[in-house]
């Protein structure tokens, strides 16, 4: 199992004990890195960061039963989220099958409609075929998630090393196909005919490595560019003509012509609907599963295939006749929701703004710096603020939106950075209900020696939910929390805590956790924040992460 996970360009694998300890022992004496952790969900969840920090495949192994029933959020998120994870499960011996022991449960039944696939192992020489299979259907099409479910005697067993390797083949990756030429010709035909142009680059974008040809659209053509999800990054994000998706979106509402590279419709991007949309919007839409392709919204122009190759076609296409358009446009629709962030978050009494908080992290951290976001209202803000300039840029719960999994996500993407070499900052931007749901983690974090920085914007609520429930019978019942130290709990969890109880706290707290982290200590700062902020979003100037089909005004 070691040998084939390595053979897959794999060196950290993510994990807790339980029916797998001899592959633990494997990946020891491999020289491999184990980040063994508290609970299993935040193990699939890290494995997912690490596969998108890496544009590779993600490895988790998790402990039978209760083990892999804890590990199903984790799975769903990956798999929402198109993650190559491949997620070993433990399993009782093979002889104790149907004699109902403990930590049992139908493993592969349980997650096939999360995963790509789902198997288990029964023969231990075909461990490593069974591992590159799974790798491959991991990493082909719409990357996600994969199951192989491994009983402790097949762990256990003895095998011929040599015969095992050299039942093996080369390693194959299956790639999309370039899309169907009639259908480049449709979006080229489409585009010639457009005014306001705009090019939208969500997640197959950048598992296609398409910003050499996101930048040729943007450079020869003049086509402004979005970046949404996981391309924040692939261009940097300059308010000029590339923006943030959750910035920009407040000007496709004025297109006539959105190209949809490697995004689905979904609610993240509104569904490709109207008041985000206009209804008289015409789409072209590249991506690599054509039953993607159409959700929600006709598509004018369909192209099924790589993203990157159909980006290509499409720019070989326009260049005959050089087409130019110009991204101001964009720049006019964005500039009242620049203004109205300036202005917002700048009371210097009272408990602070997350605004406040973004703005001081932005102005000491690397531009390089990788943000990971959680939580929900303060999320929105920490998106507000935050600029990308390196790929991968930005990581959050999108889509599915399962809270809490900044912590996990921060960590995978340390631990990625850390197998490559990499310096570079993470730094995790989150909410006290999200962080609490794993916040034993920060002892993951501290025992693996991840340096990663975490805010916590701590109104003492469920900020969204109390929001809702004061709008329904004005009242707070079951969504408030304590505004708990958690800077004392990151503390007696071997990290660096700061507390900050004003907004004059947070700049000289931010530093000395900083100086933490350059040293090598994971840090938390507990920000004291005013409850109320949450109700701001419903200025839609203000609304950079949607809930709903939401409304920007007229269309």
């Amino acid at each position: 199992m070691a040998a084939a996970v390595e053979r897959q360009g794999v060196r950290t694998v993510f994990g807790l004990p339980g029916h797998l300890e001899s592959f633990f022992g494997a990946l020891d004496r491999r020289g491999m890195r184990l980040i063994h952790m508290r609970h299993e969900s935040p193990v699939v969840t890290a494995a997912d960061a690490y596969a998108y920090t890496r544009r590779t495949l993600g490895v988790a192994c998790v402990t039978a039963g209760p083990g892999l029933a804890n590990s199903v959020g984790g799975i769903a998120s990956a798999f929402d989220a198109c993650s190559p994870v491949l997620i070993f499960s433990g399993r009782n011996p093979t002889a104790m099958l149907d004699s109902r022991p403990q930590q049992e449960l139908d493993h592969v039944r349980l997650v096939r409609s999360i995963t790509k696939w789902a198997q288990a192992v029964h023969d231990p020489a075909r461990l490593g075929e069974y591992i590159d299979m799974a790798a491959r259907i991991a990493l082909s099409g719409q990357p996600g998630p994969v199951l192989l479910d491994i009983p402790r005697d097949v762990a256990t067993a003895t095998v011929d090393e040599t015969a095992a390797a050299a039942s093996l083949g080369p390693l194959l990756r299956a790639h999309a196909p370039a899309p169907a030429p009639d259908d480049v010709k449709r979006a080229v035909e489409l585009l010639a005919g457009a005014k306001r142009p705009i090019l939208v680059a969500g997640r197959g974008a950048y598992w296609s490595h398409a910003a050499p040809a996101i930048e040729r659209m943007k450079r020869e053509f003049g086509i402004p560019v979005l970046l949404q999800g996981p391309a924040r990054g692939m261009l940097p994000e300059d308010d000029a003509a590339v923006w943030a998706f959750p910035i920009g979106n407040i000007a496709l509402r004025d297109a006539d012509v959105v190209i949809l590279a490697g995004g689905r419709m979904e609610g993240s991007i509104g569904y490709g609907d109207a008041p985000v949309f206009s209804q008289a919007t015409r789409f072209v839409q590249i991506y690599d599963e054509a039953q993607e392709i159409g959700r929600n919204r006709v598509v004018a122009a369909p192209m099924a295939g790589d993203v990157r190759l159909g980006l290509e076609a499409i720019a070989d296409g326009l260049a005959a006749s050089k087409p130019k358009w110009s991204a101001a446009w964009v720049a006019d629709a964005v500039k009242p929701r620049l203004a109205r962030i300036e202005e917002s978050g700048r009371s210097e009494t009272g408990q602070a703004h997350p605004l406040r908080m973004a703005r001081e992290l932005k102005a000491r951290v690397p531009a390089d710096a990788l943000w990971v976001g959680d939580g929900a209202n303060s999320n929105n803000w920490y998106k507000a603020i935050s600029r990308c300039t390196t790929s991968p840029g930005y990581l959050d719960h999108e889509p599915f939106g399962a809270m809490g999994v900044g912590l996990p996500h921060a960590i995978g993407a340390a631990a990625a950075f850390a197998e490559d070499g990499i310096n570079r900052m993470v730094c995790l931007g989150t909410g006290d209900g999200a962080f609490g749901q794993y916040l034993g983690e920060l002892a993951t974090a501290s025992l693996h020696g991840l340096p990663i920085f975490v805010m916590v914007a701590n109104d003492g609520a469920w900020g969204s939910s109390r929001v809702i429930t004061m709008r329904l019978f004005k009242g707070t019942t079951g969504v408030a929390l304590n505004q708990s130290r958690y800077d004392l709990t990151a503390e007696s969890l071997e990290c660096h805590g700061e507390f900050a109880a004003t907004p004059a706290d947070i700049g000289p707290a931010f530093d000395r956790a900083l100086a933490a982290v350059r040293a090598g200590k994971p840090a938390v700062v507990n920000v004291l924040v005013d409850v109320e902020t949450g109700n701001e979003r419903a200025d839609t100037l203000l609304q950079m992460v949607s809930f709903k089909r939401q409304s920007f005004g007229a269309v």
